[in-house]
């Protein structure tokens, strides 16, 4: 028997015709395959060694904040492998369940939020207490009334959250400060490096602009 397997330009109009739809899936897959294992064995730094500020409101695209987060990188905290900024905008459905998965998650160090959705953070714990670093002088909150975001707990009044209605300076970086509250959370993973960038927005934002 002769199989008859001479390459013509026809066989291969008949091959592509039939099994383009092939090559397109190889494709597909290849990049899929590709961002797969990029995403999965890109370095990630440790959480001891990033902050990331999570501002809800902010204006998308946002330079200014980028260059606000990286001056605070290079002056405050060098040492830091990754300071960054994300602007966050909360489904109205699911608003509070997308903040519940990222508190669960330890995603994101300080956050700038609604007092709304502060209230229902900090009634759950999920704020870390600034007291501590209020007392010691490591964060420096004078002239701004903090009896809206102090709780009465167990052990005495707790201040766990800075109010952002006086800290217009915010603006300038794209960042709402009417009804707003900047706290760190309190699974985020660096809690002293959070208390240090939060230091160093106050004394930027509360500077005349």
């Amino acid at each position: 028997m002769h199989i008859d397997m001479q390459i013509t330009k026809r066989r291969i109009q008949n091959h592509f015709h039939y099994s383009f739809w092939k090559y397109i899936l190889l494709v597909v897959l290849a990049v899929f395959g590709w961002n797969l294992i990029y995403t999965t064995t890109r370095y990630r730094p440790p959480e001891s060694a990033k902050i990331e500020l999570f501002a809800e409101g902010a204006m998308a695209e946002n330079d200014a904040l980028d260059a606000l987060v990286s001056r605070i990188h290079r002056d405050a905290m060098p040492e830091l492998e990754e300071v960054t900024a994300t602007t966050i905008t909360f489904d109205d459905a699911y608003g509070d369940m997308q903040l519940t998965v990222w508190v669960s998650a330890g995603q994101g160090d300080v956050y700038l939020i609604s007092k709304a959705r502060y209230l229902n953070l900090a009634a759950n714990e999920g704020t870390l207490d600034l007291t501590p670093y209020l007392q010691s002088g490591a964060l420096a909150a004078d002239g701004i009334d903090l009896a809206p975001t102090t709780l009465t707990r167990a052990d005495g009044p707790k201040v766990v959250g800075i109010p952002a209605d006086s800290l217009t300076g915010l603006a300038a970086y794209g960042l709402p400060s009417e009804g707003m509250v900047l706290c760190v959370l309190v699974n985020g993973g660096n809690d002293a490096y959070a208390v240090k960038f939060l230091n160093a927005l106050l004394a930027d934002v509360r500077q005349p602009q």
